[in-house]
Formats: structure tokens, C-alpha cells, sequence
């Protein structure tokens, strides 16, 4: 994986030993080589271009949505190589570079000394705006990080008025800031937009006694675990064994565990969507019964 991509689905800044762990060696150097991530001790982190923020001061506006996002260090899954950028209401800008995309609001007088949107107003934005994938990235990430309150961002986005502000509620609903990382929000979001309820990150599972272990999606009614095979991988031939036993354990413990690659999340969602009809149509619970309010839960 591309160390940049890797570091934006993290957050911006992920432990030496965590990103290694997906991106190769010679890679990461590269990358560290070209000037597009740092070295800090055992940790790396994106190198902070001030591109966006040009962007921004020569249209007069500021940073928002994507591009205050990563700003603060959110997690985000792939997307255009674009600036967002936040202008005045009804303002006309001539000759916008075709890598910026503008979005028009009202700013504060703190936001326009930062060049960027607060926080807050940027996962309200995300969750407004853009798609479900990024909104749940941003969204969970955000409150995570502890930086963004849960109290604070629910009144935000209830205070909402006009277009959008219905899917704001509906995905500030959706949050939880257990998901680990981009790769697990955009995972949930493919079950979302499909109307399938019930799975929840980082689910612990006991079988009698003993602990399998914590697994990145889990629906206990159904039983069915969906693991995002990423940012973890057989490093050893201990790692491989461990790996074994403890699919195994789910198998024997009556859970139906699925494995989807981070190509597979972030670039083929039908196909993921459609493995998991499959093993729905096994248990024997029709889609029907899977989906809650299909017609709200596509407008999400």
C-alpha cells in the first residue's frame, strides 16, 4: 500500500512498527526520501503541504471538508486529489484551479486567521456533504481522538437547517468511535448504504471460557464477523498459526467469519456487499429482514 494512503486512513501519524506492518520497506523510505512523509523517532507522519492552504488564500476562503479533515489529522479513505475550499455565500470566483473544489458558507473570524474550518463545523460538513464512506472515517476518527465531543457535535448537527442537514442527523447517528481506522468506517459504511444494521466495530468474542479475541466487525445476532485484512498481516510464521487458530475458534464457535482485502473495501464495495448477502442468505435472514428503512438508509 502507499504509504501516504496508509497514513490517511491512520490519521496522519501511525508507529513505525504499525505501518510496516502494510507498506514495504523500500516504499516507506522512498516516501520518506521524496519528502511526502517524516520520521519522528519510531513514528511517521504526513508531511503537512501548505498547497491546500494556497489554494485557500488565493480565493479567499479557507480550508474545509477533505482538506481540513487532514488538516487535523482525521482519517480519510481515498479520494480526489483535491483542495476543498470554503467561500463566502453567494461569492463568484474566476479561474479556479481545476484541482480545487469550492464550497460556499459563512466563516468565523478565527477560522478565516486559520485558513481552515474548526473541528467541529468540518465533521459537521463531512457528515453533510460528502460521501458515506468519508463521513463515517471522519466522523469516527474524530471522536476518537477526543478532540471533537459527542454532546457538542450532536448539537451541531441538530441545530442544521437546509439541504443535508436530514443526512447530517441520520449519519451523526451512525458514529462510533471504536472503529480503528478508515479501512473499518468504510467497511461499515458498504453495510449502511445497503440498509444492513447490526454489525459493530471491535467486537470482543468469548466462546464458553476462553477469549478468541476482538474482531473488527461483528453482528451477534447472526453471528457473522467481517475482518479487514489490512493493517494487520502474517508478518511470521507465528503470526500465521495465531491467524489460523483463532479463525478457526470462530468457525467452531458457530461465527461465519468474512475477510476483505483493502483493495476490496475501498475499490470493489459491490462485491463486498454481495459476499455478504451470501452469508446472510445462509443464516437464513432475508435481505428484507436485514434492512432497516432501505429508502433512509440509501439517502445516508
Amino acid at each position: 500500500m502507499d504509504p501516504v494512503v496508509a497514513l490517511l486512513a491512520l490519521g496522519g501519524a501511525a508507529r513505525a512498527g504499525q505501518l510496516r506492518r502494510v507498506v514495504a520497506r523500500r516504499s516507506l523510505a522512498a516516501a520518506v526520501a521524496d519528502g511526502r512523509v517524516r520520521r519522528e523517532g519510531k513514528a511517521y507522519r504526513l508531511v503537512q503541504t501548505d498547497d491546500a492552504l494556497v489554494a485557500a488564500r488565493a480565493l479567499h476562503g479557507v480550508r474545509s471538508h477533505r482538506s481540513a479533515a487532514q488538516h487535523y489529522g482525521f482519517a480519510l479513505p481515498p479520494g480526489p486529489e483535491t483542495h476543498d475550499v470554503l467561500v463566502p455565500p453567494r461569492s463568484k470566483r474566476a479561474r479556479v484551479p481545476g484541482n480545487v473544489r469550492l464550497h460556499w458558507g459563512p466563516t468565523t473570524e478565527a477560522e478565516r486567521d486559520a485558513g481552515v474550518t474548526s473541528r467541529l463545523r468540518t465533521v459537521v460538513m463531512c457528515l453533510r456533504d460528502l460521501p458515506l464512506r468519508d463521513a463515517l472515517s471522519v466522523g469516527d476518527s474524530a471522536l476518537r481522538s477526543g478532540t471533537v465531543q459527542h454532546a457538542a457535535l450532536g448539537d451541531a448537527v441538530r441545530a442544521l437547517r437546509g439541504p443535508g442537514s436530514a443526512v447530517a442527523r441520520r449519519r451523526f447517528a451512525l458514529l462510533d468511535a471504536r472503529a480503528e481506522n478508515a479501512f473499518e468506517s468504510s467497511a461499515r459504511a458498504i453495510l449502511l448504504e445497503a440498509g444492513i444494521l447490526g454489525f459493530q466495530p471491535q467486537v470482543s468474542i468469548r466462546h464458553r471460557t476462553a477469549w478468541i479475541g476482538r474482531v473488527d466487525l461483528a453482528d451477534r445476532a447472526r453471528r457473522i464477523v467481517v475482518e479487514c485484512d489490512g493493517f494487520e498481516f502474517h508478518r511470521d510464521r507465528k503470526a500465521f498459526a495465531k491467524d489460523l487458530r483463532r479463525f478457526t475458534l470462530l468457525v467452531a464457535a458457530g461465527w461465519r467469519p468474512l475477510r476483505f482485502s483493502w483493495p476490496q473495501v475501498m475499490y470493489d464495495p459491490a462485491w463486498v456487499l454481495a459476499r455478504v448477502q451470501d452469508v446472510l442468505d445462509l443464516t437464513g435472514a432475508s435481505m428484507d429482514e436485514s434492512r432497516h428503512d432501505a429508502g433512509s438508509a440509501h439517502a445516508a
